[in-house]
């Protein structure tokens, strides 16, 4: 019995090893996109096949969803999983439900191609904040992505908010051994108090460029930020797409490259 537990650990032993082979191997590489998608309508009576083949077109692996209905009056179909489900059966999805909305729900998303391992729905503080506002979250073996939409008409609201996410964060993924991402339309400029709230727990990745409005750009709101506490990143591109997008929705979406 001795020899045979001997012979398992060593087994085990050697698995690990070979595991830790393969992750020394080189750096991870993945493309990572966040879109206000203005509920697939903004322009359009559906963007989805645009949005889609802007995904593919990217090589996105990750994409954080802002705006988006599920089953109600004004779209009848769960538009995060139908978004997913056109990408094809390597993609998987989360919603994070911000308000009920005519008959169903209204909020953002995540879709991925990685397996998802846990999901989770942050609902922020409404304050004097238009409406009440949502995080969604997925961790799969690569990383911890989440989809996040603040306040539009408070800043103060926005500030609340932020400070939660920020509080949530540090509780759950301080000391992660994979990259945790926030991404979103977080309806302020970069010099906002907001934003500095933001970079006290994470660090900025995919520039200042104009994001809003397609039509005017004239602001950036939206953003993409690796989680200082977790495993560090590299950003090898980033750029906001111009091209083609105009009629997609009223934000240009942003995508990045990074390693780790």
């Amino acid at each position: 019995m001795r020899k045979l537990l001997v012979i398992v650990a060593a087994a085990v032993l050697l698995l690990s090893c070979g595991n830790c082979q393969k992750a020394s191997n080189g750096p991870r590489r993945l493309t990572l996109m966040t879109y206000n998608v203005g509920a697939f309508s903004k322009y359009m009576e559906d963007s989805t096949p645009g949005v889609a083949a802007l995904i593919r077109s990217q090589g996105a692996s990750y994409v954080a969803l802002n705006e988006t209905d599920s089953c109600n009056t004004r779209h009848n179909t769960y538009q995060v999983k139908s978004l997913a489900e056109s990408l094809g059966t390597a993609w998987r999805y989360h919603f994070a439900r911000a308000i009920p909305y005519q008959g169903g729900a209204y909020g953002n998303g995540v879709i991925c191609k990685a397996p998802i391992k846990y999901i989770y729905r942050i609902a922020l503080p409404k304050g004097d904040g238009a409406e009440a506002r949502s995080v969604a979250v997925v961790e799969t073996a690569d990383c911890v992505y989440a989809a996040v939409h603040l306040d539009h008409r408070s800043q103060t609201a926005a500030l609340a908010q932020m400070q939660y996410v920020n509080q949530w964060f540090k509780a759950v993924y301080t000391g992660a051994k994979k990259p945790v991402f926030l991404c979103g339309d977080f309806n302020v400029v970069p010099e906002s108090d907001v934003i500095a709230e933001a970079k006290t727990c994470w660090t900025l990745l995919s520039g200042t460029d104009n994001t809003h409005s397609t039509k005017n750009p004239k602001h950036c709101i939206d953003y993409i930020f690796s989680f200082n506490e977790a495993a560090p990143v590299t950003v090898v591109s980033r750029q906001v797409i111009t091209d083609g997008t105009v009629e997609l929705s009223d934000h240009f979406p942003i995508a990045i490259t990074v390693t780790f």
